[in-house]
């Protein structure tokens, strides 16, 4: 097992911790966030060595590490992650007028950095791997630094409906979570459900007073489940 290996499996088991103590971001403390953003960090390096990149799908790279974020957590080994991808590119594409020098290739991923911010490594691998199959187009003999934004261009619109689709089911969580929480509250709900709720008064609920146990709520959450 190489170090790299073993560094991000004792980052998962911590994560798994930290997770499980806390299982919303917003309640961590500054050191746990740093913690999980290296914890994804190390996975997504990890899985550009591992993962077929032909199952990727713009929404799994959606959900992936931020590059802006893997270079503050792990700058050297997110770098030439960057590079590696950049020139697997130019060689698979084999342009006349292409990068080759290292100072073009490093120019054109610190400017892919600038432009495209919210991309993820996972972003990055899929669309390189998509210029390699000229899925936006043919390259006409030349691929430098113009060709490359042209194509995160494309690769940005493609992202666009997918992130779109997301957000919006990402709503209507929160909406459904907001309304259930609120029925919650209405003592008619509870003594419809569960005969225990019956001792809630809707006024002593808000003043966090005389509430349903844990147990109790879980059984009722149980219940509306089956009916649904």
């Amino acid at each position: 097992m190489t170090q790299s290996t073993q560094s991000t499996q004792l980052l998962q088991t911590v994560g798994k911790d930290l997770y499980l103590a806390s299982p919303k971001t917003a309640d961590l403390t500054p050191d746990e966030r740093k913690t999980l953003k290296a914890i994804s960090t190390a996975k997504s390096l990890e899985n550009l060595q591992k993962q077929d990149v032909s199952q990727l799908t713009v929404e799994t790279c959606f959900k992936g590490t931020n590059v802006k974020t893997a270079l503050k957590v792990d700058e050297v080994r997110t770098r030439v992650a960057l590079v590696a991808m950049i020139n697997r590119t130019v060689k698979f594409i084999d342009a006349n007028k292409t990068l080759s020098t290292p100072e073009e290739i490093e120019l054109t991923i610190n400017e892919l950095i600038q432009s495209f911010p919210c991309y993820t490594l996972e972003d990055w691998r899929l669309c390189c791997y998509m210029m390699a199959k000229e899925a936006f187009g043919p390259y006409y003999e030349r691929l430098k630094l113009a060709q490359f934004v042209e194509c995160f261009n494309k690769y940005e619109q493609l992202k666009q409906p997918v992130i779109q689709t997301i957000r919006d089911n990402e709503r209507k969580d929160y909406e459904r979570e907001q309304a259930e929480a609120l029925r919650y509250l209405q003592t008619e709900y509870a003594t419809q459900i569960n005969p225990v709720a019956k001792r809630v008064h809707a006024a002593d609920w808000m003043r966090g007073e005389d509430r349903l146990t844990y147990t109790e709520r879980e059984e009722m959450k149980k219940r509306q489940e089956q009916k649904s």
